[in-house]
């Protein structure tokens, strides 16, 4: 049974989110999705 409901957000709207995405302590863009988690590839910090 598929769930069809408001919270469920598709890849690409995931992608268009992560281009938005700026890291607090270093101001770097370059920000990777991995392990469930948002990080930023210059500094490390995980983002919430």
């Amino acid at each position: 049974m598929a769930y069809v409901g408001g919270n469920v957000r598709s890849l690409e709207t995931v992608k268009r989110e992560d281009l938005n995405r700026e890291c607090p302590d270093c101001g770097s863009k370059d920000i990777e999705y991995a392990n469930e988690e948002f990080y930023c590839k210059k500094c490390g910090l995980v983002l919430d």
